[in-house]
């Protein structure tokens, strides 16, 4: 029997882990060059530190833009067909590697005039283009894997003290991401194949992101107090303050800080009026 291969973590490739994991190693790498000047970049021209530090920036930002497109790569025509995979990503992360030291070796042997070969100069922009991204990448994988750990747990042991009053939500893997009071949670909201569930933490609204889907999580909550409103909503009826037909629109206000309201889709709303007309009969 082939064994199938491993996915990466879905925190791992999340839009807004992506998007901190970029900036993070844009920081990072600005930062290297002006502290550490490799390929003799100080040496290149008479220019003052000033200078230096205003072209250096841009030096960052034409090798992030190889990162960039890897990763809309990533979030727009892999991710959303197939699984990442472990194999998939450092294959990724070397292929920026590589581009990158291209890159940087053609400026400096082309635009610069460098008198070393080309192969030489690829091969130095190797290490410093491997120490400048693994760093950082490194760093804040670590960081994310940290953070989705520690809110389990936390998540576990809340669940602990006070189970009879939680709700938990799984992955699609089956794999507990997040359990909360139900007094607590809002309402949940489909984004692409996630979930992002909407509640509320020391009566400030947070949201975590899931990957799952609202049909699934809504067949899991039948008859309960989450109710499917819209296509892309299911809320926490004991959330709901109102229900409001504004024309042939139905909405409904979530109380919460921000008092959100949540559309109603033709399609729901008999059963939401329904729902809340057999409640307070």
């Amino acid at each position: 029997m082939q064994r199938r291969p491993k996915r990466i973590p879905d925190y791992f490739v999340t839009r807004k882990n992506t998007i901190l994991q970029v900036l993070f190693a844009t920081l990072f790498a600005y930062i290297f060059i002006n502290i550490y000047r490799p390929f003799g970049s100080g040496e290149w021209y008479n220019i003052s530190s000033a200078e230096f530090i205003f072209y250096s920036g841009l030096l960052v930002i034409a090798g992030m833009l190889v990162v960039l497109l890897s990763r809309i790569f990533l979030m727009f025509l892999i991710k959303k067909k197939n699984p990442v995979t472990i194999r998939y990503y450092i294959l990724m992360i070397a292929g920026e590697i590589l581009l990158m030291a291209a890159m940087y070796a053609f400026l400096e042997k082309f635009t610069m005039h460098d008198p070393r070969s080309f192969g030489f100069l690829f091969y130095l922009a190797l290490q410093n283009t491997a120490l400048i991204l693994l760093i950082p990448y490194v760093i804040s994988l670590l960081f994310f894997a940290w953070k989705e750990k520690s809110m389990s747990l936390n998540n576990l042991l809340n669940q602990v003290r006070h189970s009879s009053n939680f709700i938990s939500f799984h992955d699609d893997k089956g794999i507990l991401r997040i359990s909360l009071k139900l007094e607590d949670l809002l309402y949940l909201e489909s984004s692409d194949n996630y979930v992002s569930i909407k509640y509320l933490h020391n009566n400030q609204p947070k949201s975590v992101l899931i990957r799952n889907t609202l049909k699934n999580i809504e067949k899991k909550f039948e008859n309960s107090t989450l109710l499917r409103c819209h296509r892309s909503y299911i809320v926490n009826t004991k959330r709901v303050s109102m229900v409001k037909k504004e024309g042939t629109a139905m909405k409904l206000l979530i109380e919460s800080p921000n008092s959100e309201k949540i559309p109603v889709s033709r399609g729901y709303q008999t059963m939401v009026k329904d729902f809340f007309d057999q409640k307070h009969k």
